[in-house]
């Protein structure tokens, strides 16, 4: 194998937001749409906040355009909580992959400083969509991401 010569560093943190209300029903909406330009991205993490006062089950997705592939199903017991992250009881977020609870996302990588990410090449999204129908209340995706620069 070669040797590298050439740094690659991270630049740009990038985070978005989606929020899932009764309106949006099931429909699948993309929650982070990887760096354009000739960069990728990495996520370094997925965190989920509620309103709902019922606990809500959920699916997340990488899609490259046309293929939606399955990467984490939040189902119960281990579903997005009653008000997750904004109630007494259970006041904080779902994080998907910097935790070791038992409900983050194994489809994932270590960077050098042993952080989780995944990868999301040019032109990739990462979608999620409920699985019901949220009765009222907003459920809330935090994608909080570093785009790569070679």
């Amino acid at each position: 194998m070669a040797k590298n010569t050439t740094g690659y560093f991270l630049n740009k943190q990038v985070i978005e937001r989606t929020a899932f209300t009764s309106a949006d029903g099931t429909t699948v909406k993309s929650i982070f749409t990887a760096a354009t330009g000739g960069e990728d991205s990495w996520i370094y993490d997925i965190v989920i906040t509620s309103t709902a006062p019922d606990a809500e089950d959920a699916t997340i997705y990488l899609s490259d355009g046309t293929n939606d592939i399955v990467i984490k199903q939040l189902l119960s017991p281990n579903n997005i909580l009653a008000n997750q992250g904004t109630g007494a009881s259970s006041p904080n977020p779902l994080r998907l992959l910097q935790s070791s609870d038992g409900n983050q996302i194994t489809v994932r990588y270590l960077d050098r400083d042993q952080n989780y990410f995944i990868p999301l090449p040019v032109g990739w999204t990462l979608k999620a969509k409920m699985n019901t129908t949220i009765t009222s209340g907003t459920v809330t995706f935090l994608v909080i991401s570093r785009n790569f620069v070679a």
